[in-house]
Order: C-alpha cells, then sequence, then structure tokens
C-alpha cells in the first residue's frame, strides 16, 4: 500500500489582508495588499525552513528593539499611502490620539512614531524593509542591532519573492504592461522613489488624522 504524503504546513495558509468595501473604492488598495501577501507567504516559507533545522524565531509581539533602534526603514510611495490611508481612516481610540501625537513630535532619530508601547500601531500596513526583518535564536539586547552583531541570526529574504512583491506596486507608478514592468524593475526604477521613513515629514499626517489639512 503506497504510503500516504504528509500534507506539510506552507506559506499557503497565510491569508491575505482584505477591505473588500476600501479596496472597491481604492484602485491602489488591492495592489499593495496583493504585494504584502507576496511577501509574507515567503517571509513565512523562510522562517519555517530556519525552524525545521532546530533555529528559534525571537521575534514576537512586544519586542521592539529594532523599531526603536533602526534609522534607516525604506518606505515606497504606495506604501506611504497605504500608511496614510490606514491612520486617518482605520484607526481609532486611544491608539489613534497617541500616534497622532507621536507624529506631531517626531524627529529624526526617535524610535518610529508608530509604536506603541511597545507594538506596532499599524502592523496590517507595516512596511516591507519592517516585514523582512526577522531575528533568530535569541532576542535584541537593548541597543543592539543584530544586523550588524549577529548576522546569520537575521533572515534573508528570498530576492525573487521579494522583487515580485515589489514589482505588484508598479501599476501604481502607471507601469500595467508586463514588458514595462520588467524594464522598470531592471532599472531600478522604484529604487530611486523610495523614502526613509526617519526623514518623512510625519506632521502632516497627524495633521490629516486632525481632519486638517496643510495650508
Amino acid at each position: 500500500m503506497p504510503k500516504r504524503k504528509k500534507r506539510s504546513r506552507t506559506s499557503s495558509n497565510i491569508k491575505r489582508l482584505s477591505f473588500p468595501a476600501d479596496e472597491k473604492r481604492l484602485d491602489w488598495l488591492p495592489m499593495l495588499l496583493d504585494a504584502y501577501h507576496i511577501a509574507d507567504k515567503g517571509i513565512n516559507t523562510a522562517i519555517r525552513k530556519r525552524t525545521s533545522r532546530g533555529e528559534r524565531l525571537a521575534c514576537a509581539k512586544g519586542c521592539s528593539s529594532c523599531c526603536a533602534i533602526h534609522s534607516t526603514i525604506p518606505v515606497y510611495p504606495l506604501e506611504l499611502v497605504g500608511i496614510y490611508w490606514f491612520c486617518i481612516e482605520k484607526l481609532t481610540g486611544p491608539e489613534r490620539d497617541r500616534i497622532r501625537e507621536q507624529l506631531k513630535r517626531f524627529s529624526t532619530g526617535d524610535p518610529c512614531p508608530f509604536l506603541v508601547n511597545g507594538v506596532c500601531g499599524i502592523h496590517p500596513m507595516r512596511p516591507l524593509a519592517c516585514r523582512h526583518f526577522n531575528v533568530f535564536n535569541k532576542a535584541c539586547e537593548p541597543g543592539e542591532d543584530p544586523y550588524y552583531t549577529r548576522r546569520n541570526d537575521v533572515l534573508t529574504p528570498d530576492e525573487a519573492i521579494k522583487n515580485r512583491a515589489i514589482e505588484t506596486m508598479l501599476p501604481f507608478h502607471g507601469f500595467r504592461d508586463r514588458a514595462k514592468r520588467k524594464i522598470a524593475m531592471n532599472s531600478g526604477y522604484l529604487n530611486r522613489q523610495v523614502q526613509n521613513l526617519h526623514e518623512i515629514d510625519w506632521k502632516a499626517l497627524a495633521l490629516r488624522m486632525s481632519g486638517k489639512r496643510m495650508i
């Protein structure tokens, strides 16, 4: 009798974020959610490979060392639009007020303005850079950046999957044709559009969250 194949738990059980009403209204939102889904599945697969070898994922809710000390966090234009939308339309209650105040006061070098009590306040919309940064084996020491202290413990993303996620955002920039998207990817178009999260003028978002617009 043939042996039954074991069903392996793979990235297929990673659900895509879904905001049906908003996705009908905002044509850019499905692109961003698709990009994050591609990335999340790839990251999940990579994590499972390492944990299957006996390593332990050290990152967990409440562990926010990287959010506090990283001063270079790349944000793509579509990701920035997603952050604005999430903060303005989805955040509610005390967390919304806290993030708005942090955005008002934010200065370069401060911890991420979206960090609330050690937890990411925009977790569903966190940028690809944050999604990809995962540390294994032991939690970070205070002030430690494991990318420099123990590089082997930091997840190296699958470049092909990472690029597929990035390419999914290209229609937002007008590159809808597959051939044109390929040219844009090869030329590094999107990488030239990246902003550093710490250098963005977040006061503009704080004003929008207050129902105001910049004059």
